[in-house]
């Protein structure tokens, strides 16, 4: 496909589209594992909890994957490696399909690998979009996210009840958890052969002559962590990426087995909530493009996702399906719809020439997220049963990127800043002024309560 003759907006246009197409279907092969858990735990006779170690696999890969993602979108293509991850994606889903439990390690591992996904778009767009439009095309490019997760909501619920009857067999078959699996990795592989007619134009500047070291690894992470503001974004990217992972590989699980709903009920409700997220995603990229700080509204977001979390936390069976979509609306809009606000101003603040490397770097950190917070939510699981505790835990760094991003980036390392802080705070004056504060407050509690109430 020739695309040099089309002026900028097409270009532009064709490279969003394609990549929030890469995006939803890569984001369809994360939620399949989460949605076929139940089942699969039924199958194996295992503890629904062995979920968090799959998702820690995957995600230990993908930080190797994301840090060291620059050197192959250099020397092989974005879309190239687009491709690629979509197949790696596609081929994780015929493990599952196998059914051969000792296996799925590897489907992890190849899971994990394709995670490099998001850098190889954000090369992409960098070049094709204007700086006043990044916001709001980033956003609109992970938009493929929540779009995917619509789609993986009521795509697999459906393959799992497919029944027909085959002639050949002269018997009925039933698609189930495997073969729904199988039907998934093969709509799969057809997205990632249907970009190669763009990778002629797209992957242009690719160099073949570029090396591929671990070296690059060590380069980019200093790259992300010497400059202050990408720091606070990949702060922001481990703390969003935390509940990120937590919502979409727990959620579900929690409404089947712990509140039980049927997998219709939690995939409309998981697909209704998912489709929230889309149009929040655009929004979150006008206000930046237009009329509000990033950093604001990355602090806004952390707000909203940490109350949302906390909300969730306190699900019991006395929740009706409508309250749980309405808060699991709050969640999508703000946890699951950071990416195009935050690859943006990652764009905005990189090094032209290493945009997809700094934004592997600075995702990276959503890697490590979402490898340590469904371990340790598969532990709290399998050792007292609660769906509750996780995503309480999982709240707090939300918070914590609440108030980083309300103020200026701190130039000093968050270590000797944080040090400071403390040293101030614990000086004899300032603790009997809080001491004070906090009698006077008691003081007039207790004397509201005996003059209003006699006690």
């Amino acid at each position: 496909m020739d695309l040099s003759r089309l002026n900028w907006r097409s270009i532009m246009i064709i490279a969003t589209s394609a990549m929030m197409i890469q995006q939803a279907f890569s984001y369809v092969c994360q939620i399949v594992m989460p949605i076929l858990a139940d089942r699969l735990a039924e199958e194996f006779g295992i503890s629904r909890g062995w979920l968090g170690f799959y998702l820690a696999i995957q995600n230990i890969m993908a930080i190797i994957a994301a840090v060291g993602c620059g050197g192959f979108i250099l020397r092989f293509g974005a879309v190239r490696v687009s491709q690629t991850t979509l197949i790696l994606m596609g081929s994780s889903l015929l493990v599952i399909a196998s059914g051969q439990l000792w296996l799925y390690p590897i489907g992890a591992i190849l899971l994990g690998a394709a995670s490099v996904s998001t850098p190889a778009s954000s090369h992409i767009l960098a070049k094709v979009c204007p700086p006043q439009l990044a916001p709001l095309v980033f956003s609109i490019k992970q938009t493929g996210v929540p779009v995917g997760a619509l789609i993986g909501g009521l795509l697999l619920p459906f393959l799992l009840g497919v029944v027909f009857y085959s002639h050949v067999l002269g018997e009925t078959i039933r698609l189930g958890h495997f073969g729904a699996a199988f039907i998934t990795a093969l709509i799969v592989f057809f997205v990632a052969f249907a970009l190669q007619p763009i990778r002629g134009y797209f992957d242009a500047d690719r160099d073949p002559k570029t090396k591929i070291s671990f070296g690059n690894i060590h380069a980019t992470m200093k790259m992300v962590l010497s400059n202050p503001p990408l720091r606070d974004l990949a702060f922001a990217a481990f703390a969003f990426g935390g509940l990120q992972a937590v919502f979409s590989g727990f959620f579900l699980l929690f409404l089947i087995d712990g509140l039980g709903y049927s997998e219709v009920e939690a995939g409309g409700a998981f697909a209704i909530a998912s489709f929230s997220a889309i149009w929040a995603r655009i929004i979150w990229g006008w206000l930046a493009g237009s009329h509000f700080s990033p950093r604001y509204l990355l602090s806004t977001i952390g707000l909203i996702a940490g109350f949302s979390s906390l909300i969730i936390a306190n699900f019991d069976l006395s929740w009706g399906l409508l309250d749980i979509t309405i808060v699991a609306i709050a969640f999508n809009i703000s946890a699951i719809s950071w990416h195009g606000l935050l690859l943006a101003e990652t764009a905005r603040l990189a090094p032209k020439e290493h945009v997809g490397g700094v934004t592997g770097g600075v995702l990276s950190f959503t890697s490590i997220a979402m490898m340590a917070y469904p371990a340790i939510y598969g532990i709290i699981l399998a050792l007292t049963g609660s769906y509750s505790l996780g995503f309480l835990l999982a709240a707090i760094p939300s918070f914590i990127a609440f108030i980083i991003f309300l103020r200026k980036p701190i130039e000093a390392s968050w270590i000797s800043s944080v040090t400071k802080n403390i040293i101030l705070v614990i000086r004899p004056e300032v603790l009997i002024q809080v001491a004070t504060t906090i009698g006077f407050g008691i003081g007039i509690g207790l004397t509201w309560d005996y003059v209003v109430f006699g006690y």
